[in-house]
């Protein structure tokens, strides 16, 4: 059966799905394969559908003895390496990459193919990375390994270039809620009192406008994580930690934020595209550069765990002096 049946319809006509289903009926996949993409939702099926093929089975590959699975785990969302004082009578931790590199190495439980998973691989530390980088240059024969991540230039070098690399499609559309709805609409309201000039009646409203659609941004990707961490949790397998579960949680929370991020710089530039139509030469081009790349400093600053509001509040301040310039 052609992989991508098993697929969801947006990604059958995937290139990567083409190219790989041709490789595993040529008996020609790689031993080592990197899928990304700005959401893992969009990766993880096409893994699943490989290992699925790979290890001969209708079933939930995942649960399959000889798939192997590493997850981030923890509020941090690190991909451990184990360590000594976790081990139990002589067995490296569960979720641990010295766990996965033993078990990728052990022969085969049912004497066939075996898969190995890294979920969120550039959560790997320095550590995690030269130990998984080993069993990479030098794998066991009939092994197929899939790192799945968002970030795949935060990966070793010496890891990107010994795998066959993959952009898949992000499943994603734009956020659809009436909530995300009502939310742009009150930060173009926003930006256009801005832009019309403050005055001594508009300037409480700008203020408080840039709290309140801070607040309501938290608000909403609570929400949204909320939701999709109770439908996900219900496919869980059954042997997952409890610090499994958290890193998945955070990983969500992520992805929508994200999302949420991505879909804010399309209502700035959309918004500043409507004014110069209508206004030719209205916004200068270097005002926009500056707010779009206040944006990216504020994407930066989450990924490295920084305060969630502090970082959006820091957004919308400069974006509040960037357009308040604008004569």
């Amino acid at each position: 059966m052609p992989l991508s049946e098993s697929l969801p319809e947006a990604l059958r006509e995937c290139r990567a799905v083409q190219v790989l289903d041709r490789s595993i009926h040529q008996e020609r996949l790689g031993h080592g394969i990197l899928l990304h993409s700005s959401n893992l939702e969009a990766v993880e099926p096409i893994a699943r559908a490989i290992a699925a093929e790979l290890l001969n089975t209708e079933k939930d590959p995942f649960l399959h003895p000889d798939c192997f699975t590493l997850r981030p785990s923890g509020k941090a969302r690190m991909i451990k390496i184990g360590s000594e004082s976790e081990r139990t009578q002589g067995e490296w931790p569960q979720n641990s990459m010295r766990r996965l590199v033993i078990d990728i190495q052990t022969s085969a439980n049912q004497g066939g193919r075996k898969v190995g998973i890294i979920f969120e691989a550039d959560r790997m530390n320095r550590q995690s990375a030269n130990a998984f980088l080993k069993t990479l240059e030098e794998p066991p024969a009939g092994t197929t390994l899939f790192l799945l991540t968002t970030r795949p230039y935060d990966l070793l070098d010496t890891i990107r270039s010994r795998c066959l690399n993959f952009r898949v499609p992000d499943l994603e559309g734009a956020i659809q809620t009436p909530e995300w709805q009502n939310w742009s609409q009150a930060y173009r309201e926003w930006l256009s009192l801005i832009l019309k000039g403050p005055t001594k009646k508009s300037v409480p409203h700008i203020v408080l406008g840039a709290s309140g659609l801070n607040a309501r941004c938290q608000q909403l990707l609570q929400e949204l994580t909320q939701a999709a961490w109770k439908q996900q949790k219900e496919s869980l397998p059954e042997n997952i930690t409890s610090s499994e579960k958290d890193a998945l949680e955070v990983g969500i929370s992520r992805g929508f934020r994200t999302q949420l991020l991505a879909e804010i710089e399309r209502l700035t530039l959309d918004y500043a595209r409507e004014i110069e139509t209508l206004n030719p030469g209205r916004l200068p081009a270097n005002a926009l550069h500056r707010v779009i790349a206040a944006l990216e400093h504020c994407a930066g600053l989450l990924e490295i765990n920084f305060n969630q509001a502090a970082a959006l509040e820091l957004f919308f301040l400069k974006s509040l002096r960037i357009w308040s310039s604008v004569r």
